[in-house]
């Protein structure tokens, strides 16, 4: 049958899910092909229906949030064109969606261009590995009955016809031949043995999702906004606890260094450091004090007379500050 504009809307959607869905394949179209589905099954052979979101999204399974937004992809792609509804005198009106018979055919044409390449390698392959079988086997067919003259043990009936072996009855060993210790060493010799985990799967290829989910460490597991909170508050104590000692550190070696560079005259005891002179002298106090500070800094000189409540007066000629 030959596919044109006038074919059959559901006939088009059929097609194109025939020959795989072309650009629309993969999990995360998944929504908008159930919308597109949804809108076919729904018109029944008409190019135009009149339907809300909800009723939509009702058809395709899916959430009107969801179903929404695949309404917008499949307007994007020229698929469908949609009307929206509106409220007209007071009562609702549900919107008009048409969908575009020329542009599904592009896709529908599209489609079966890319499923015969997917088509052809799936010939290959399956030749391919049908090419690996072997053929010379034969494929015996046993009844599923048991003969009447058959014997009833299981182990007879498992072993070969060709060659019958004697069974001999086997008694087990009295609870007092068997050791606690005997029955753990055989139980974990085995279990080193056995190339499966207790799951059917093979040991060390972390196939297993229960061994995974048994093995799974906790440092290996998602933080959640605690652990985050308690980290980047230790690790806030660390940097400063760090820095103080940085700063402490660089404190002691400028002191050093310091005092390295300005030592203390010998014979001085009771030096001082004055901010004044910058030097080492003996603690000065009372008229000797005034003295220094004007001889040092008559600016703090003149605040100390004006604080004691006398004047002072500077000459340029003369040498020092003369108080009155």
């Amino acid at each position: 049958m030959s596919l044109s504009v006038e074919t059959p809307i559901p006939v088009l959607y059929r097609s194109l899910c025939r020959a795989g869905w072309g650009e629309l394949a993969g999990r995360e179209w998944q929504g908008v092909r159930s919308t597109l589905g949804a809108i076919v099954n729904r018109a029944r052979s008409k190019q135009g229906i009149d339907c809300t979101v909800w009723q939509i999204a009702q058809s395709a399974g899916l959430s009107e949030k969801w179903t929404s937004r695949c309404l917008l992809i499949l307007e994007g792609l020229g698929v469908i064109t949609w009307q929206r509804g509106l409220i007209e005198e007071g009562k609702p009106k549900p919107g008009f969606i048409t969908v575009c018979r020329h542009v599904l055919l592009d896709l529908v044409r599209q489609a079966w261009k890319q499923g015969y390449s997917k088509w052809t390698e799936r010939r290959a392959e399956t030749a391919r590995r049908l090419a690996l079988l072997k053929k010379a086997t034969a494929n015996i067919r046993r009844s599923r009955r048991t003969e009447l003259s058959s014997h009833l043990n299981s182990e007879y009936l498992s072993a070969p016809q060709s060659a019958e072996r004697d069974i001999q009855a086997q008694t087990p060993p009295p609870d007092w031949a068997i050791g606690k210790e005997d029955t753990m060493t055989s139980a974990i010799a085995s279990d080193e043995d056995n190339p499966l985990c207790p799951h059917g799967y093979t040991k060390g290829n972390k196939a297993c999702p229960s061994c995974n989910r048994i093995n799974d460490r906790p440092e290996k597991r998602r933080w959640t906004k605690k652990q985050q909170a308690e980290w980047r508050n230790r690790k806030a104590r660390e940097n400063l606890a760090l820095l103080n000692q940085q700063t402490e550190a660089k404190r002691i070696a400028e002191a050093a260094e310091w005092e390295r560079l300005h030592p203390i005259p010998a014979g001085m005891s009771g030096a001082n450091w004055c901010l004044l002179c910058q030097s080492y002298h003996e603690r000065l106090e009372g008229q000797a004090y005034m003295e220094h500070v004007r001889e040092h800094d008559p600016a703090m000189y003149r605040r100390l007379m004006e604080r004691e409540g006398k004047s002072s007066q500077y000459t340029p000629d003369a040498t020092a500050w003369i108080g009155r």
